[in-house]
């Protein structure tokens, strides 16, 4: 059996590891196409609210205005990864 401060070592490392592995940029991810729709314009607006994770931080999206190509939401452009992901 190893020695509890090895154990404990282990779990740290498996915590620390495990919310590095969550917190991935989405565009390294992917996005959950369903919670968009694809407009007539080209553009893409979002169904429910949901979270992301940028080389910026979290970012938070309800639904709202549409994303449009080129346009940065949190660092991420929204309408690209979309079109590259979803279409």
């Amino acid at each position: 059996m190893l020695p509890r401060s090895t154990m404990l070592a282990l779990c740290a490392l498996t915590l620390v590891g495990g919310s590095a592995l969550a917190q991935q940029p989405t565009g390294q991810g992917g996005l959950d196409c369903s919670r968009f729709t694809h407009n007539p314009d080209g553009s893409w607006s979002v169904n429910q609210p949901l979270e992301l994770f940028s080389d910026q931080g979290r970012v938070r999206i309800a639904p709202g205005p549409p994303f449009k190509r080129g346009m940065s939401f949190g660092g991420l452009d929204i309408a690209e990864m979309l079109d590259q992901q979803c279409r």
